[in-house]
């Protein structure tokens, strides 16, 4: 078995969402060029901005050529299916049911905290218990205090002044974000696909598992540092009454599952 092709088009959906995240990186650096005005750096955010819709048109432009030239040196090897291969092995199916289900749980739970952090930033959701004991542990209260709320006659005035603060939080959130979508994408986004890619009739994995497989190495790793971070933080939690077990726990597990069916 041979492993991932770029002639094979394996790459191609790795590329194609980080296409999508460099330019969602871009757009939120010019959304919020004139706080970096004010703060006088913003030469250094258009240098990430070009830098990202740069390195965007460059994996475009590539995934265009290769799907042309593909379409062109086209060979017609079509793969024979009996009625009694085994029912996981349908090339309709998704990579891997066990990644599908872990990444549901886990990554929409996290997507709904970064892409609060990252649109409402301050907001209190009610139905995550102590959510907003965890708002103002990270300081979110400082820089957007709910409105008509103790918070917001405390810290509002004062609240300008934390616009950095914001930023960063906003940042960390839209990164979150882009890693639970790579995971949910690689995990719902396409199905197993067919054995023969192209020419390359020696690589008898699914074309969609190896695609798969790529996203998830990287974010298993990327589940990783996150782990890391918090067991880093956990003491620093607790005296604030924050308890992160069940945060460890649940990532723990899906970089479990991720390694597992990434590497095996």
């Amino acid at each position: 078995m041979m492993g991932p092709s770029w002639n094979g088009g394996h790459y191609d959906p790795l590329l194609s969402l980080t296409m999508l995240g460099d330019v969602a990186v871009g757009t939120f650096y010019l959304a919020n060029l004139q706080d970096l005005r004010d703060a006088g750096t913003s030469r250094l955010a258009m240098v990430y901005v070009f830098a990202a819709l740069i390195e965007a048109m460059v994996f475009g432009l590539y995934i265009i050529s290769r799907r042309m030239e593909s379409r062109n040196n086209k060979q017609s090897t079509l793969e024979s299916e009996t009625n009694d291969s085994d029912p996981l092995d349908d090339p309709n199916s998704l990579p891997s049911r066990i990644v599908a289900r872990t990444v549901i749980i886990v990554s929409t739970f996290l997507s709904m905290i970064s892409l609060r952090d990252l649109f409402f930033p301050g907001t209190i959701l009610s139905f995550i218990p102590r959510d907003d004991i965890y708002l103002e542990w990270t300081g979110a209260f400082l820089h957007s205090p709910p409105p008509d709320t103790i918070e917001a006659d405390e810290h509002g005035l004062e609240a300008p002044l934390y616009a950095g603060d914001k930023f960063v939080s906003q940042l960390m959130g839209l990164y979150l974000s882009l890693c639970c979508m790579l995971k949910l994408v690689s995990a719902l986004g396409w199905v197993k696909g067919s054995r023969n890619v192209g020419a390359n009739v020696e690589n008898v994995e699914r074309w969609g598992v190896v695609a798969s497989k790529l996203i998830w190495k990287t974010m298993a790793l990327g589940n990783m540092f996150i782990l890391t971070l918090l067991r880093m933080f956990t003491p620093a939690a607790q005296t604030a009454s924050l308890d992160l077990r069940w945060h460890l726990m649940m990532v723990a597990y899906e970089m479990f599952i991720l390694f597992l069916y990434a590497f095996w």
